[in-house]
């Protein structure tokens, strides 16, 4: 699959693709499930296209992500009842932690992305 996608205008990075992940970064998506009514609620931040791009951008791709191919997982059952738990994903991975076991730096980028994008409600097991 060839990148021919073009770059953002505010981009000034290398052109070659080799710096990809301060190029563009993507979509963020947070989302919380749990609590009382046990809903979903669903943050979905287009980075590239918010005017906080430059802020949120550099701060997601720096975060300890993991492989691709699995989550990383904190407080999933120790959780407790009526507890919320967190599942953070975007283009550099996806990671899932209880409330009160994220640590601080993906704590601040959930309530950053909570005061910036509007939530939307979702039934458990809708995507």
């Amino acid at each position: 699959m060839s990148e021919e996608a073009p770059r953002p205008s505010d981009s000034a990075g290398a052109s070659d693709g080799s710096r990809a992940r301060s190029d563009s970064f993507g979509h963020l998506i947070v989302e919380r499930s749990g609590g009382l009514g046990g809903f979903l609620l669903v943050w979905d931040l287009d980075i590239d296209s918010s005017e906080h791009r430059e802020e949120i951008g550099p701060k997601v791709a720096e975060l300890p992500w993991p492989g691709e191919a699995s989550a990383q997982t904190a407080g999933g059952s120790g959780a407790g009842a009526d507890r919320y738990v967190y599942v953070i994903e975007s283009r550099f991975g996806l990671v899932r932690f209880g409330e009160a076991e994220m640590p601080g730096e993906w704590k601040s980028l959930v309530e950053q992305v909570r005061e910036i994008a509007a939530p939307e409600r979702r039934r458990p097991g809708a995507n």
